[in-house]
């Protein structure tokens, strides 16, 4: 947890006495408040007590939330509330994509029948390299399973990736009794996942080739319902960690007890070993909930309430869910078609509830949601054609006829701009020196759009830090151009040469933060290589 060896500078008020000698103490710890100091050196003397006690945080349950963290002190931006090892760490969960049973490494699809095999339970493995590995160990307790079905899984290629991290849970009730317990202590809803359900069709393959292979071999009382239950916990509590060749699944004690809001508090990040830092994204007021968000921040308030409670079993009422017009971006907004001369603006009625009507903001027209669900479906089509082989004039295209039917904000069009705005300047035939006036008012006029939208649905820059980066970035470029094209008109070239060096500045301060090797960081890296005005 985490540790304070600095006092607060500001005084205290004159009842708070030294937790060592009881004199009139002049510091409060700056971690947690909780107790105060005369001295450092007392403060030092105390750690020892005081430091399992030392936390921002309180652990609070309700019949809504259930378990959650409050705040229970004003925490300042960027303090660190949490760091934690994970209880448990594996690959991606549910996931069929085969990975190093060693290191958890990504393995291309032709790998799994190389000869490139764990030595005792012949599952696949990157290599020589893995040995070096900071994960090689995670392996040891479920190798000593799998190695009972080795020969017979290794000749048919019959390896179930998904069973990897169920099975290392599993095994946590024989190897350590004390994260067992603290696993068990998870929601599973399994009240939502019995008999009948799609997911526990999809479970009992898992279990099946659990105890066919391994658990009946060692006689282990391992039972089918146990084991869903399991996967229930992994399902609804465990975070999806990424980081450079590996996508792992990870439940943590505390962290995984943060609840969801669709506009969280705090940010975190990963090292290398999967343990996590937890960090208050803006000032946190004293009682305040502490919140992550566990959807797409670039999906519409209807599909990120129909992951959720499909997937965690909850309906969110933030206020980005409660508003129709999502804060104002008309992020979801569908355009009102009747007799093709309304062109209002379509947003459900109460959309906190997926049957609600869609009503027009200019008309009586109402729409059902199943009419908005086939308009979005259809349009899904034309934005997944337009990026598989993304060109500027296929964009182009498939972003006018969206138009038609959604709001200019909506998120469907949100991929084919951020697409858009990276081809142009970069495309061959479309170098930033090479585009018209237009085509370069057209990138200035995209960027500045997207970044509106996710200053708002992302302001703290948590979730959607790359997409904002990555915007700001090409706007930068796209701001250098005009301010050249215009070189005459010192004034105004230089507010935008200006704007670019501050816009610049932005884009790499978003990710400054970024675990090293991550995607992010690359991209930092390769940002501050081109810079040549900062």
């Amino acid at each position: 947890m985490m540790k304070s060896d600095q006092m607060s500078s500001k005084n205290v008020k004159t009842n708070f006495n030294c937790a060592i000698c009881g004199i009139t103490a002049i510091s409060k710890c700056a971690a947690c408040s909780l107790v105060a100091y005369c001295s450092k050196e007392h403060q030092k003397i105390h750690w020892i007590k005081h430091k399992n006690k030392c936390v921002s945080y309180e652990v609070q349950t309700n019949s809504n939330l259930g378990r959650h963290l409050i705040a229970k002190r004003a925490i300042n931006p960027f303090d660190v509330i949490i760091k934690e090892e994970p209880l448990v760490l594996g690959s991606k969960f549910p996931t069929t994509e085969p990975v190093c049973i060693k290191c958890l490494r990504h393995l291309k699809r032709s790998h799994s029948t190389i000869e490139s095999l764990c030595e005792q339970c012949l599952w696949p493995v990157c290599g020589a390299e893995c040995i070096t590995s900071i994960n090689a160990n995670i392996h040891d307790e479920e190798c000593k399973v799998l190695v009972l079905g080795a020969e017979k899984i290794a000749k048919t290629n019959n390896y179930m990736y998904n069973v990897l991290t169920p099975l290392k849970c599993i095994l946590l009730q024989f190897t350590d009794k004390i994260k067992w317990n603290c696993l068990m202590e998870f929601p599973s809803h399994m009240e939502h996942r019995g008999l009948g359900s799609e997911v526990y069709e999809e479970i009992n393959l898992i279990c099946d080739y659990l105890n066919q292979n391994f658990l009946k071999k060692l006689d282990l009382k391992v039972s089918s319902d146990l084991i869903h239950k399991v996967c229930g916990i992994l399902d609804v509590n465990s975070l999806d960690i990424q980081v450079p060749e590996m996508e792992l699944s990870a439940i943590y004690s505390t962290v995984s007890i943060l609840e969801h809001n669709c506009l969280p508090n705090i940010s975190f990040s990963y090292d290398k070993f999967g343990c996590i830092s937890v960090y208050a994204a803006r000032k946190i007021a004293k009682n305040e909930h502490l919140s992550i968000m566990y959807t797409n921040a670039l999906w519409g308030t209807r599909e990120r309430q129909v992951h959720l409670m499909s997937t965690k079993y909850f309906k969110c009422s933030c206020k980005r869910c409660s508003d129709p017009t999502e804060l104002g971006t008309n992020f979801s907004t569908i355009i009102c078609n009747v007799k093709d001369f309304c062109k209002g603006n379509l947003t459900s009625k109460n959309p906190l509830d997926i049957s609600s009507e869609w009503e027009c903001d200019r008309c009586p027209n109402t729409a059902m949601p199943d009419k908005i669900d086939t308009i979005l479906t259809n349009l899904n089509g034309v934005v997944e054609k337009a990026l598989q082989n993304p060109s500027i004039n296929s964009l182009e295209k498939a972003l006018s006829k969206l138009t038609n039917y959604l709001h200019p904000n909506h998120y469907l069009s949100f991929n084919i701009k951020h697409t858009l705005i990276q081809l142009y300047g970069h495309a061959m035939g479309y170098k930033h020196s090479m585009l018209t006036d237009s085509l370069l008012k057209r990138k200035l006029e995209l960027c500045r759009e997207m970044f509106f939208i996710l200053n708002i649905i992302d302001p703290l820059y948590i979730r959607l830090n790359i997409y904002s980066s990555v915007i700001l970035y090409e706007l930068h470029l796209a701001l250098l151009e005009s301010a050249a094209r215009i070189s005459k008109n010192k004034a105004e070239s230089k507010g935008m040469h200006d704007e670019a060096k501050e816009v610049l500045s932005k884009a790499l301060d978003i990710l400054k933060n970024e675990s090293e090797g991550s995607s992010g960081y690359k991209l930092l890296q390769a940002y501050k290589s081109n810079n040549n005005i900062l």
